[in-house]
């Protein structure tokens, strides 16, 4: 239409870069405008616009992870919407789900470094998992196969002997962390866990022969300094933590001068209970390993060097056993365990008992 009375068409519809306001200028009858409109309707717009990522991230994905993780101090889901707010977000957050392109996604995990486009793509690929479950688009284009970035340096996987671990002990008497070091060391606690105990969650137990200092595992800290979660990591997680002699020693030494000083905690930074970003930088100065393997180097030598039973030691981690029996049924008690562990303990110490 090039003559006639002029009359100005407008639509939305879904492009890459989200939803965009479009018009058009023709000539002609009110009844032909009428019909180039329904043209362009029919060809460039859904009857019903597709909604964006952000809008099925929030109202579907979001929505799911929370109730995955209900009542679990994971820090999974943190580092997924971690994921979102940072990388996913700001690319394909306003971006109609049936508009994801393959090059597009291509080109966005070329920008990301290996650990955050994985991260990322696991979130991405839940996200549109909803949107082909509900027949909004025939495939999830993250599922397709992509180039991912080239993999950075993992942290260290050394573990300490039980000769490293002891000559260490000796090295960190008296730091903030030091009953940490020793309920990670020698109890097989993860980080946060052998931060976060009082002064009240340690006793002392007699089993086998063998004396051990028994640690209530039921919170943990956090990153910074006086932050403290009190959940644990997940539900079987809740536990009593041991520590054999003679290591246990030095853990009461530490229980019973804070009790003097009238602390509450047994791992400090001034005021507050100390948290995990303090403890590695004054740990790394010293260790040689990350904090975090000190639980590995336990698990390591309590099995090979003290000769403790897997199913004991994997209980002691705060680990399910698998089948049926050991997500049912195997209940046993702290004391329980230390006097499975005191019988292959105390015969591969034999000064002790």
């Amino acid at each position: 239409m090039t003559r006639g009375k002029k009359y100005v068409l407008r639509w939305v519809e879904n492009t890459p870069i989200g939803r965009k306001r479009r018009s058009r200028t023709v000539y002609g009858t009110y009844r032909e405008a009428c019909n180039e409109l329904a043209k362009i309707q029919a060809t460039r717009c859904d009857q019903r616009a597709a909604p964006t990522v952000g809008q099925l991230y929030e109202a579907r994905y979001l929505p799911w992870l929370e109730r995955k993780y209900d009542g679990s101090e994971s820090g999974t889901p943190k580092n997924y919407q971690r994921a979102w707010k940072n990388y996913c977000a700001p690319r394909w957050g306003g971006v109609p789900i049936d508009q994801v392109k393959p090059l597009d996604v291509q080109e966005w995990l070329d920008g990301l470094a290996y650990g955050n486009a994985y991260n990322s793509m696991i979130v991405m690929r839940r996200t549109l998992d909803f949107a082909v479950n509900l027949e909004q688009i025939p495939s999830n284009p993250f599922r397709r196969e992509y180039e991912m970035p080239r993999k950075t340096p993992r942290r260290s996987k050394d573990v300490y002997t039980l000769e490293q671990a002891e000559a260490m002990l000796a090295r960190i008497e008296g730091m903030p962390y030091e009953a940490a070091y020793i309920l990670a060391a020698f109890g097989g606690c993860r980080t946060g866990e052998s931060l976060g105990v009082r002064v009240e969650d340690v006793r002392e137990i007699q089993a086998g022969g063998v004396r051990f200092a028994a640690a209530s595992i039921d919170k943990q800290v956090g990153n910074l300094n006086g932050e403290i979660a009190w959940r644990t990591k997940n539900g079987q997680s809740v536990r009593e933590a041991i520590v054999p002699e003679p290591y246990c020693d030095a853990l009461f030494r530490v229980r019973d001068q804070r009790a003097a000083d009238g602390f509450e905690w047994l791992c400090m930074m001034g005021a507050k209970p100390m948290g995990k970003i303090a403890a590695r930088r004054m740990w790394i100065r010293l260790g040689g390993i990350p904090f975090a393997n000190l639980r590995n180097s336990w698990r390591t030598f309590a099995q090979f060097e003290w000769g403790v039973g897997y199913a004991t030691l994997e209980l002691l981690m705060g680990h399910k056993l698998p089948g049926v029996t050991g997500n049912h049924y195997l209940r046993p008690s702290t004391e329980q365990l230390a006097e499975d562990f005191a019988a292959a303990y105390a015969e591969k110490r034999g000064h002790l008992g």
